[in-house]
């Protein structure tokens, strides 16, 4: 039996099976493949397989495209990008400082200026929630990679700066390998973005909840009164009494379980996960500023960012929190650097 494949389809097969390790040949619609034996054990195929085959199809739906599929997403993708920008602010930074970021109780001045290059992760993650209704969506979290603090206006504006991306291999050596505190800075940023996108979807799902609940115990109240008021009927025996009786006394039990069901319904189930990266080398303006608090004094690196046109915030170094209103504690053995809600502690 002849089985036609699409050939975005084989393209995309072939793609998959290359990236893996597989050497692919295309001939009459089909892929001669040669493949490791740990891919042939992930497609659940022989280690020479003829995929497009009447006993190997690549169709959509089919459990081979499937397996393809879950190859080629089980690593995130990540593009990698470079801004340049034909001007870098060369002052005035001084009217930024109290504008993009604070210092309470502190003397902050400017010493010195110079251009350098930083990186960045625009990390996408897409989520699901489940109800008795479902939502989908994406939402974005610009973070700087060095620091592991988010950069605000990030995401707003990168697309616009056009970036230029690298071919595959071409990617400079200026990204640093460990991401992981920006990837989990990104991560509970995306969270708290999503309770901010879904409210409108929880507050939905309560009213429903609400506008359930009631009706039901209204229901039950009135199947209530009207079995209280059946007893009195002239045509009751004593046993049907006695068993409608024993009804009513179940009633509040059977309706506590049907809100109880109706809690589980509009229960509101959400997963998110990351997705994709961007991942992008710009031109910014290093600010070093002199902090003196009290008697002591302390160096400080701040960065100034063409995309977003501001000082980007620090991390409390305390709960490693992203902040922009700085709080400076310690004495003579140095300055430590706290959010408001540290500080206060």
């Amino acid at each position: 039996m002849s089985v036609q494949s699409d050939p975005e389809v084989l393209a995309f097969s072939a793609e998959v099976i290359e990236k893996w390790g597989g050497v692919v040949e295309q001939r009459d619609g089909r892929l001669h493949a040669l493949l490791s034996r740990d891919l042939a054990g992930e497609l659940q195929v022989s280690e020479e397989p003829e995929l497009g085959a009447s006993d190997a199809p690549l169709l959509y739906g089919s459990p081979l495209l499937d397996r393809l599929i879950g190859l080629a997403t089980r690593d995130i993708p990540v593009a990698y990008g470079q801004i340049t920008v034909p001007y870098l602010k060369k002052a005035g930074f001084e009217q930024l400082i109290g504008r993009d970021i604070t210092f309470a109780d502190g003397q902050v001045r400017v010493v010195a200026r110079a251009e350098t290059r930083s990186t960045y992760m625009v990390l996408m993650c897409c989520y699901t929630a489940m109800s008795d209704e479902r939502r989908e969506g994406l939402v974005e979290v610009g973070v700087q990679e060095a620091s592991g603090a988010l950069a605000p206006g990030l995401v707003e504006h990168w697309r616009g700066t056009r970036p230029e991306f690298y071919r595959e291999g071409g990617t400079p050596p200026h990204f640093p390998d460990g991401v992981e505190a920006a990837v989990s800075a990104g991560m509970r940023e995306a969270e708290v973005l999503l309770r901010e996108e879904l409210s409108d979807f929880l507050a939905s799902m309560r009213r429903r909840l609400r506008r359930d609940v009631r009706n039901t115990r209204e229901y039950y109240g009135a199947l209530q009164g009207e079995m209280e008021a059946s007893l009195s009927h002239p045509t009751l025996t004593e046993p049907q009494r006695e068993d409608r009786k024993a009804k009513i006394r179940d009633l509040p039990l059977e309706m506590e379980r049907k809100v109880g069901d109706l809690e589980q319904k509009y229960r509101v189930r959400v997963t998110i996960s990351a997705c994709a990266a961007v991942r992008l080398l710009v031109d910014v303006v290093q600010v070093m500023v002199e902090l003196r608090y009290r008697k002591a004094s302390r160096s400080l690196g701040l960065i100034w960012s063409p995309v977003t046109r501001r000082i980007e915030p620090l991390l409390c170094e305390q709960c490693r929190q992203t902040t922009a209103s700085i709080h400076p504690t310690g004495r003579d053995a140095g300055i430590r650097l706290l959010c408001h809600a540290c500080a206060r502690k």
